[in-house]
């Protein structure tokens, strides 16, 4: 069960910041998966975290398109006023587990890792009525619905507003019934708190910093790691293969770019479906890596074009902890407070992103520079410490608790 994506990373991230807690006790982890994980992978993880139970998770088709036969139990509860976004989430058999385990044993808090599992808080209230419930918002679920509404016409356009309207109602409700949420960004906190009356506590993503020097790759060599099917990534790889790339290219000939990260479909042969507008001259798509070492290392920069979105890009967090100068957009810097030409080069207009990567290639100074800043950025906002802080007052413990009175958390 590997972290290959910024939901997952920042799951794997909060459970480790959970079990370094001293008060906390045991954590059991529920889940769910579209594949089949075995007990070797659930024993690996459990060995990889201490204090932490892991139950094998549920088998559960998500993305409906791939698994057609769920959509009707979708759409009957989606016509009962069940939104999309928690009606695709709904399983009998994970409703199952949670109250079972509930009923086994006393819990002190339960931490809802997303909006979609809120589901399942009737059942966890009925079962553990005295646990607290924390609420983790990795994004602003139903900004989501705006911004691909924006993107539609016609009636698809209406019918798509309408589910938005039916997400936002849905997140705050939601948020005003458990005991505590958590975003993962100021700016996230402030749009709750502005449009949903909710002050959510911000835990940021906590980042072990190393500072590193890495040589020079030897050629204009770029990279791209992320979600290969989420739509902000989708659009902005879209959109820079088509408009900016060719810009980059005509300014320096030489350079070349690869595209790595997971869910991107595979044919009858294994071969990975590249959309077609990513088959542009010197951008090769790799898909998946185990490893990304050995890309960072033969790249001069991440460039981490995304459009739309909300939360955090963990995946330029992750550069800056690489080392890697990184030229975004500003839906790629959304939510890290960064300022363009000092932890990050940050650009909208075609022309601009091109000039930016440019001068990445021609300035060795800015790139040492931005590297510096980067990794200031990330001691200063991300280090374990100020997570933990924050971490602590969601959780309801008291910083000044000793750990011989501490509640027992799972």
């Amino acid at each position: 069960m590997p972290a290959t994506s910024g939901g997952p990373v920042r799951t794997l991230s909060q459970l480790r910041m959970v079990a370094a807690l001293p008060e906390v006790e045991r954590i059991t982890l529920l889940s769910v998966s579209e594949r089949s994980v075995g007990e070797a992978q659930c024993d690996a993880l459990a060995a990889a975290i201490p204090k932490l139970d892991v139950r094998r998770p549920v088998l559960h088709p998500i993305h409906l398109w791939m698994y057609p036969s769920r959509v009707p139990r979708v759409l009957a509860l989606r016509l009962l006023g069940v939104p999309y976004l928690a009606a695709k989430w709904d399983s009998p058999a994970l409703r199952r587990a949670i109250r079972q385990e509930l009923r086994q044993s006393s819990c002190d808090v339960v931490y809802v890792d997303h909006l979609g599992m809120t589901r399942y808080l009737s059942d966890i209230r009925a079962e553990s009525r005295r646990s607290r419930v924390v609420l983790e918002q990795h994004n602003v679920e139903s900004d989501f619905y705006e911004q691909f509404a924006e993107t539609c016409s016609g009636l698809r356009r209406q019918l798509v507003r309408v589910e938005w309207r039916a997400a936002a109602r849905y997140e705050e409700s939601m948020l005003r019934a458990v005991d505590a949420v958590v975003a993962i960004s100021e700016s996230d906190a402030d749009r709750f708190e502005r449009t949903m009356g909710v002050r959510p506590l911000v835990v940021p993503v906590a980042m072990e910093v190393e500072r590193r020097i890495r040589p020079h790759p030897g050629a204009p060599h770029f990279c791209y790691v992320g979600s290969l099917r989420w739509r902000p990534n989708v659009a902005g790889l879209d959109w820079f293969c088509q408009r900016v790339w060719p810009r980059i290219r005509a300014r320096i000939p030489e350079a070349t770019m690869e595209i790595a990260g997971v869910d991107l479909a595979a044919d009858a042969r294994g071969r990975l479906v590249v959309p077609d507008a990513w088959k542009v001259a010197g951008v090769e798509t790799v898909g998946f890596l185990a490893d990304l070492e050995p890309l960072y290392r033969r790249s001069l920069a991440m460039l981490a074009p995304v459009l739309g979105g909300s939360g955090v890009r963990i995946k330029v967090l992750e550069g800056f902890r690489a080392g890697l100068p990184i030229v975004t957009t500003s839906d790629g810097a959304s939510g890290l407070s960064l300022t363009d030409g000092v932890e990050a080069l940050i650009a909208d207009d075609p022309d601009a992103f091109a000039e930016r990567v440019e001068r990445l290639v021609r300035d060795e100074t800015l790139r040492i520079r931005l590297r510096d800043e980067a990794y200031t950025f990330l001691e200063e906002r991300h280090s374990p410490s100020i997570a933990h802080r924050a971490l602590r007052a969601a959780l309801g413990i008291d910083a000044s608790t000793p750990r011989s009175d501490a509640a027992e958390f799972r």
